[in-house]
């Protein structure tokens, strides 16, 4: 976890992995049967734990690819 100061010094725009320590994971993105909800689950099963699930709203979802 960072510091205070650590935070501070990371720029407006940082790069998710070599600025903030975040890895890229591959997802599986299940739609529930009304598809008003989406539960996205990591590659591997192993690595499954309550710190691993997304939940947000649909309307919440944007497409970032470009």
């Amino acid at each position: 976890m960072m510091s205070s100061e650590e935070w501070e010094d990371v720029p407006t725009d940082p790069d998710w992995e070599s600025d903030l320590g975040y890895e890229m994971e591959e997802l599986t993105v299940v739609k529930s049967s009304t598809d008003s909800q989406l539960i996205f689950l990591p590659e591997h099963e192993s690595q499954l734990g309550e710190e691993e699930f997304i939940v947000i709203h649909s309307d919440s979802l944007r497409d970032l690819r470009r």
